[in-house]
Parts: C-alpha cells; sequence; structure tokens
C-alpha cells in the first residue's frame, strides 16, 4: 500500500512524498501540488524530519528509503544520503570515493535521476570548480545550497 503526503516548503514549491512498505520511494518538488497532511509512521517521521530541516534544526535525514537503481546509482546515492546539511562534495571526488575514479559523468547522470528530492542531496554535489552544473532556469539547486549558507563561485 502506497501513503502519500504533500508538504509546504521554504522555497516555494511543496514537497510531495510517497512511501511504501520499503520505506520513502519519492520525494519530489512538485509546483502544483496541494498541501496534504501525512497519515501513515513513514510519512509522520519523514514529515517531521523535513520540518526541523526547514527550521534548520536537522544535518542529516535518517529514513528508510525505498530506492530502485543500478548498483552504481544506489553506491552513488548511499554516499550522497550521507552528506550533511551545508558539506559539498564534486562528482569527481564522489566518483572516486565509490571506486569509480574515472566515472563522474555517470555520477552526474546517476545524481540527474534520484527520486528524492532533499533526501538524496544532489544540491550538494557541484563540479570540480566549485560551481552547480546542470542546473536549469527553474531549478532550486541554488536556493537550496543558500538556504545551508554554502556560497559557490
Amino acid at each position: 500500500m502506497i501513503d502519500s503526503a504533500v508538504l509546504a516548503t521554504p522555497f516555494g514549491a511543496p514537497l510531495r512524498l510517497e512511501a511504501g512498505e520499503g520505506g520513502i520511494a519519492v520525494c519530489r518538488f512538485a509546483p502544483r501540488a496541494r498541501v496534504r497532511a501525512p497519515h501513515g509512521p513513514v510519512l509522520r517521521e519523514a514529515a517531521a524530519q523535513l520540518n526541523a530541516y526547514f527550521r534548520k534544526r536537522l544535518l542529516r535525514f535518517d529514513l528508510p528509503l525505498d530506492l530502485h537503481g543500478t548498483p552504481f546509482c544506489l553506491d552513488v546515492w548511499s554516499l550522497v544520503a550521507r552528506l550533511e546539511c551545508g558539506e559539498i562534495i564534486s562528482y569527481g571526488d564522489l566518483a572516486r570515493a565509490i571506486g569509480k575514479p574515472r566515472a563522474h559523468r555517470a555520477v552526474a547522470t546517476a545524481m540527474a535521476r534520484t527520486p528524492l528530492d532533499l533526501l538524496i542531496p544532489a544540491h550538494r554535489v557541484v563540479g570540480a570548480d566549485g560551481r552547480v552544473k546542470g542546473a536549469g532556469p527553474r531549478s532550486l539547486r541554488r536556493r537550496l545550497l543558500a538556504f545551508e549558507g554554502i556560497r559557490l563561485a
């Protein structure tokens, strides 16, 4: 059974959450979604942790995640999920950390495919030059970084 909720955020777009028996499977910014309270225990805990993050009282999420992807993607997402608020890593450093030193482009592709905005904080992965890479004009990455106190070139 899938439980869902939509949370208000300080970023101008609500956050849609979905959880099944394995944990949270979807956490996406959804600009047109209407706020809807969580009901199940996993989403209630997710809402509590997200609200603590919005109040700048949480450094890292500790939630059960129901991730589906290639072994490579799972390795990348797992490492990024362990980053604390305000901590950044480059695509190249991330590739080296998972034992694939030449796979920085594949890391970027994996990050573009994460189904869990904020919980797997893709905004904390930057280019080797310290700049936000691959963010379109409607991307929230710069706002999220600024919210966390990260100033980039």
